[in-house]
């Protein structure tokens, strides 16, 4: 301990000595205050080590008095932040209670139709510009890749890949259009 911090506490009071003599009246009070003993004795704890980090400038007189001053401080810091914080609820809780948004009969009704429209569309590609975006797409090949696989040029490959791509957006942005 600081000969300073041993200076300043009245009657040369150690903080060993204010930690053994009111740490349980001070977690208790906290406990009381933040309605969690668990919490009571992390705040207490705070107290002490505030205390030890800052010493106080002035001589304490009532050691009693100042803690529950401290701690009364303290506390009222702790509700502010929770006040702050948003409360993270787990999702388990309210699992029965919350619509399944993909089990929405109208949205699996709308997500087949377009998986329909665009097997159609990729069905609609000439069969080697079609092949080519089934194994880019699909089998996850490199471009090089199906070159080879192909026995075609790299550069045929990217021209089947644009082409493809060129025609499903056109197709695409036409079916917006309609519907």
């Amino acid at each position: 301990m600081s000969s300073s911090l041993a200076s300043n506490l009245n009657n040369e009071i150690s903080l060993t000595q204010l930690y053994r003599d009111h740490f349980d009246e001070l977690r208790q009070y906290l406990s009381r205050r933040l309605d969690c003993p668990e919490a009571g004795r992390d705040a207490a704890q705070d107290v002490f080590l505030r205390l030890l980090i800052k010493p106080p400038e002035e001589a304490i007189y009532n050691p009693r008095a100042f803690l529950l001053h401290a701690g009364r401080n303290l506390v009222i810091d702790l509700l502010r932040a929770s006040r702050a914080r948003p409360i993270l609820v787990p999702i388990d809780d309210f699992q029965d209670s919350l619509p399944d948004p993909i089990a929405d009969p109208a949205r699996i009704a709308a997500a087949r139709q377009q998986l329909f429209a665009l097997a159609n569309d990729i069905q609609s590609l000439p069969a080697k510009c079609r092949q080519v975006f089934f194994l880019h797409r699909f089998d996850t090949l490199t471009q090089n890749q199906i070159a080879e696989q192909l026995a075609i040029s790299a550069k045929t490959v990217e021209k089947h890949l644009a082409n493809a791509m060129l025609h499903l957006r056109r197709l695409r942005a036409s079916q917006l259009v309609c519907n």
